[in-house]
């Protein structure tokens, strides 16, 4: 393993540009690509990642973050995860995606925060809950990107996604090359179209009919009495 993806547990403390001084255990999750900040005032865990779907949709340049309140599991649906932090009394739920370009330390309104409600439903968290969540969420993400080891830590998240990436490209090129072969076929009926247009104009002068191709001969039929 690569020295630059240190194995052990790391302990900081931090504070928000509003003065919130907390606490970190930060574990780094080489698998998935990810940094564990639990802290023990939320008495949980925010995991800082990256999310994968943008790369599939193209829809914007550069990296989305992904945030998880709890510890990550590979379940795309999974709404309430382990060791979820608690917030003013309020217990978060879910996952947020944002581009850390858009973070803002004196607003909240960049960071989706919902409560946990014990089911499926998750609805956004009270406003108080959101300002303190925003602020911890940009002082760790701030913190995440700004280690020796950010870089490598999203080598390991682009690691884990390559195959299904590859799989993804591999499927594109083989509809893209059907698409190819039909378009091909087109522009070959275009083109003896086209020939036997230039005939026509070519000829036009000399009052004799070109032999087209068949396809485009249609015989005449006389209109009945």
């Amino acid at each position: 393993m690569s020295n630059t993806r240190p194995v052990g547990p790391q302990y900081v403390t931090l504070v928000t540009e509003g003065g919130y001084r907390f606490h970190a255990t930060i574990t780094l999750d080489w698998e998935i690509g990810a940094a564990l900040y639990r802290i023990p005032e939320l008495g949980g865990t925010i995991t800082v990642g990256w999310e994968s779907g943008h790369y599939y949709t193209r829809c914007c340049d550069g990296s989305a973050i992904q945030i998880t309140y709890g510890k990550p599991d590979r379940n795309p649906f999974t709404t309430n995860f382990p060791d979820v932090p608690t917030v003013y009394g309020v217990r978060l739920a879910k996952r947020a995606v944002f581009h850390p370009e858009k973070m803002n330390p004196t607003s909240h309104r960049w960071l989706v925060v919902r409560r946990d409600t014990g089911g499926r439903h998750c609805p956004s968290a009270p406003e108080g809950t959101q300002r303190r969540t925003a602020a911890i969420v940009y002082t760790i993400t701030r913190h995440m990107l700004s280690r020796p080891w950010a870089a490598e830590l999203r080598r390991a998240h682009d690691e884990q996604h390559a195959p299904a990436r590859y799989r993804h490209h591999q499927k594109a090129i083989a509809e893209l090359e059907t698409e190819a072969a039909a378009l091909r076929e087109k522009i070959t009926q275009e083109r003896t179209y086209a020939a036997f247009q230039a005939a026509v104009i070519e000829k036009a002068g000399r009052g004799r009919e070109p032999q087209g191709p068949p396809a485009l001969l249609v015989e005449q039929q006389p209109l009945a009495a």
